[in-house]
């Protein structure tokens, strides 16, 4: 084995195709003659545990290639946040050889990888997009990994919903993941054809009540009926919680946040907050309307991938290990077509210095088709 390792890291929620990604990296790795340390558990597990620090090859990960999870596990920690955790990292990476970091995160693992890349001493840095939000601005819009399994997952957990909801008269609201953007939201409903869907792209954060969200999901409620339908489906995006304002629901500010300081959506029931205002509603509660609540999150993070994941991470690996090797640092590797490229991270930041995100434009085609597929509620 030549010097110098690979390690790799995955940070943040899972998102399916990780396994794959890894695989790529590692066998790429090895055919140029590169060992491959992995960080099981994320930064979080190899700062506390040198042990989690393990050799991979591609032969011990090539049985999960095509498993949803990840096999390195992951978490969601930040290992520049002091100068302990900083030094221990630097420690770690001397003590095993690494020069070359590929961390494969969302747009919080890629501002990490752009000050990895600026603080590390001798270390090159590669970052993959994962993300079943996709609000990585990729070029072309090219989907982050892990986007198209979640949406495949996501329409036939949907496509089961709108079936009883046809079946036994009632109507569900679902809540599916999208914490900055509704891309993930907008994809299945248009999918499945849903009756409303809502994103957080259609209104100001923190200046809406949650009486304009009641009124618009029950005015398409009102339609459906005059169309003699008592039945549907509402998709709306977790974010939507962002655009709610405080008197609407002022037991947010003591809802559990996690180590970033951000909202733990999965403990907040959203779809049952609205359930419960929907049902005290004038026009529904006249009607008693049935209200069923669903909220498809985990199911979607950790599905097998599918074969568009499955071919999209072979390119990811290939790209990280080749652009590495040359010696580039500081860079998120790309799809462009059938071409493979990067682009620096540097580029990606916003005037607050993070990495920029991007969100559904309400003047795309995109949402215009969306819009016009869904009967005006």
């Amino acid at each position: 084995m030549r010097e110098g390792r690979f390690g790799i890291v995955v940070s943040g929620g899972p998102a399916p195709g990780i396994n794959s990604t890894v695989y790529s990296v590692v066998d790429r790795a090895e055919r140029a003659g590169y060992q491959t340390i992995g960080f099981c558990d994320g930064f979080e597990g190899a700062l506390s545990d040198p042990k989690k620090l393990v050799n991979l090859t591609a032969a011990t990960i090539a049985p999960f290639r095509e498993r949803g999870g990840s096999y390195l596990g992951t978490s969601r920690y930040n290992p520049l946040a002091d100068k302990t955790r900083t030094s221990l990292l630097a420690r770690l990476l001397c003590e095993n050889q690494i020069d070359k970091l590929v961390v494969i995160g969302g747009d919080g693992s890629a501002y990490l990888s752009y000050q990895l890349s600026q603080e590390m001493s001798g270390i090159k840095v590669a970052h993959l997009p994962k993300t079943i939000d996709n609000d990585l601005p990729l070029p072309h819009h090219y989907p982050s990994f892990g986007f198209e399994s979640a949406r495949e997952m996501g329409v036939a957990i949907t496509r089961t919903l709108l079936a009883d909801a046809r079946t036994t008269k009632r109507w569900f609201l679902v809540k599916c993941m999208g914490r900055q953007s509704g891309f993930l939201a907008l994809a299945i409903g248009m999918a499945v054809g849903a009756s409303v869907i809502l994103i957080p792209e259609e209104y100001r954060s923190g200046e809406i009540p949650l009486s304009q969200i009641i009124e618009r999901i029950s005015n398409c409620i009102l339609a459906r009926r005059k169309q003699g339908k008592e039945y549907g489906v509402a998709l709306f995006a977790e974010g939507l919680l962002n655009c709610l304002n405080a008197q609407s629901l002022p037991a947010l500010n003591s809802r559990a946040r996690d180590k970033l300081g951000r909202l733990r959506y999965s403990e907040i029931e959203l779809e049952e907050l609205l359930r419960d205002a929907l049902q005290v509603h004038p026009p529904i509660k006249e009607l008693d309307v049935q209200l069923s609540v669903k909220n498809i999150g985990y199911e979607l993070r950790c599905c097998d991938p599918i074969g568009f994941d499955l071919e999209y991470t072979q390119f990811l690996g290939e790209g990280a290990v080749r652009f590495l090797l040359d010696g580039l640092s500081g860079f998120m590797v790309v799809r462009d077509y059938d071409r493979i490229g990067f682009v620096e991270l540097a580029k990606l930041r916003d005037p607050t210095g993070k990495i920029q995100t991007q969100q559904v434009s309400l003047e795309s085609d995109l949402y215009r088709v969306a819009r016009s597929e869904i009967a005006p509620c």
